[in-house]
């Protein structure tokens, strides 16, 4: 009985380090504004204007034709919508979309 104790203790032990390796245990509002990230903070620089994707639109179609790079435009999405791929955006959901300004010719 001692070693079942002693082994559902070391078994709880490990997952409570792993969750916490994993996940973390704060929440991100309790974590002062000098640790934030030097993504994080070029993510508050980025304009940007909130959409509703309708069928058939993509990031470079809504973004607009610009004389900024497709990659530009996409890396600059996914860090205005974390976990979501620029590829896989889907129709009725409202998503965060760069704006650039306008090229002087």
């Amino acid at each position: 009985m001692k070693r079942l104790v002693m082994f559902l203790s070391i078994l709880l032990t490990l997952f409570i380090i792993y969750y916490d390796l994993k996940t973390g245990t704060l929440p991100e509002q309790a974590i002062p504004v000098s640790a934030r990230t030097k993504e994080t903070i070029a993510t508050d620089m980025i304009e940007y204007k909130t959409v509703t994707v309708q069928p058939g639109e993509t990031v470079i179609s809504i973004t607009g034709e610009q004389d900024i790079t497709a990659r530009r435009m996409i890396n600059d999405f996914e860090r205005l919508n974390p976990n979501v791929k620029a590829g896989h955006i889907r129709a009725g959901v409202t998503y965060k979309f760069p704006v650039y300004p306008e090229k002087k010719r």
